[in-house]
């Protein structure tokens, strides 16, 4: 399985290290991994695809956030589910104060509520057919992954592979002031570049 992982940190250099204390270790016998910081980026999105950019994955891509870790298997079992470049692999997610990490299978990407976590994996072609990372303050994992649908990718629920968000702290990015707005903006701009 060729699967690339990218540890994308940028803003204050305390991100670099927790990436080299947390998120970088995880993957270390699972995949090949590549950190890229950004001291100036103009946003997450930005950086990442900076980051696919200069890593340039020939086939599948799991982004991983710099606090957050794979656990052990979870490249194995990714590929037991892999049926083609157009599945979108999802994890369960590990969050915090929770025991078990679940899949979250009646979310409704569509609608905007998210079943897959950042360390879902999600073909190079696929990625560029879905327009790479936005601009959007937050949530742009679900930005990418919603218009990765809209053009035809599959969700696909990778039993055994454990994405592990436990660090994920409530005043987080993706704590965003009027959820509402950036819920519809986003919608709207998905409208916009499929011109529907």
């Amino acid at each position: 399985m060729d699967v690339q992982v990218i540890v994308t940190t940028w803003g204050h250099p305390s991100w670099a290290g927790q990436a080299s204390r947390i998120a970088i270790p995880s993957v270390l016998g699972e995949a090949r991994v590549y950190h890229h910081h950004e001291d100036l980026a103009a946003s997450a999105g930005a950086a990442r695809n900076a980051a696919v950019e200069i890593a340039d994955p020939q086939e599948w891509i799991c982004f991983l956030d710099a606090d957050d870790r794979i656990e052990p298997g979870y490249m194995e079992a990714m590929e037991t589910h892999m049926e083609g470049w157009h599945d979108l692999l999802v994890p369960a997610l590990r969050l915090p104060g929770k025991t078990k990490p679940q899949f979250y299978p009646d979310r409704n990407i569509i609608d905007g509520l998210n079943p897959c976590p950042i360390g879902t994996l999600i073909h190079r072609r696929l990625f560029e057919l879905a327009g790479q990372f936005w601009g959007e303050d937050a949530w742009e994992d679900w930005s990418l992954f919603r218009r990765a649908v809209l053009v035809g990718g599959k969700i696909r629920f990778a039993e055994g592979a454990v994405y592990d968000a436990s660090n994920t702290t409530k005043s987080g990015r993706n704590n965003v002031r009027n959820p509402k707005k950036l819920h519809r903006e986003i919608i709207e701009a998905h409208k916009l570049w499929m011109n529907l």
